[in-house]
């Protein structure tokens, strides 16, 4: 007699609550908290207006200060891309955290950012060297550090199955394509209408890169252990 259809969904979403339950790791809560305090400080039009001005990335040109290479990833404004990044980073980014430790963790995240950030600026500096008139907006929220983490999950655990939008069972590697080509559809909708968010998708498939360069840096490159001596109060075996 077969298995009820509705055991494995119950057995899914069992785990899922017991994952959803547990603290994330401290690199990771951080960065959500961090997110999570300038998404409700930019309800407030006050300080929207300073964290746009000084905390989100902007071209090259034009507002740029060296700091927002790193502090554009924390700002949000919209509440849709928060729940949207800050679920990549409590899901997949502290499994990566718990695989990779708190410092491969922090050296991912900010190579993901410091691509995006190159990537906007590079972009960003073109058009005015070219003598082309095309606006560009800052590039701010965390999607760039979001792609990095969604293409090393993707790398990792290439046939694990997931649950897309809690109903569709895919594979890791599937749903990351998915969510690119999403993005990418997004994107050729700005350049169609001729808004200036055009440098910001763009940048933000410069944190896949960032992503991918360091997993490859890292498989070609291993870290280094130094042999510890063993402690004086453990005998050694022969």
């Amino acid at each position: 007699m077969g298995e009820p259809i509705g055991e494995p969904m119950a057995h899914w979403a069992l785990t899922a609550l017991r994952h959803a339950m547990q603290a994330p790791p401290p690199i990771t809560r951080a960065l959500l908290i961090a997110c999570t305090v300038l998404l409700f400080a930019s309800q407030i039009p006050a300080l929207s207006t300073l964290m746009y001005q000084w905390l989100a990335l902007h071209p090259a040109l034009s507002g740029f200060w060296p700091w927002q290479v790193l502090s554009f990833g924390f700002v949000h404004v919209n509440v849709l891309n928060w729940l949207f990044n800050m679920m990549m980073l409590y899901y997949f980014g502290s499994e990566l955290e718990g695989i990779w430790g708190e410092r491969r963790y922090m050296q991912f995240v900010a190579a993901s950012a410091l691509m995006a950030a190159a990537v906007y600026l590079l972009l960003t500096l073109l058009p005015p060297l070219l003598g082309w008139s095309l606006p560009a907006a800052p590039l701010f929220d965390s999607t760039s550090v979001a792609f990095g983490i969604l293409v090393a999950v993707a790398i990792l655990f290439p046939h694990r199955p997931i649950r897309l939008f809690f109903v569709l069972e895919v594979t890791q590697r599937l749903a990351a394509w998915i969510f690119l080509g999403i993005s990418v559809f997004l994107m050729l909708g700005d350049f169609a209408n001729g808004s200036g968010a055009w440098a910001r998708d763009l940048a933000q498939f410069g944190g896949a890169l960032g992503g991918y360069l360091m997993l490859l840096y890292w498989r070609w490159r291993p870290p280094s252990f130094r042999r510890k001596k063993p402690p004086s109060h453990i005998r050694r075996v022969h």
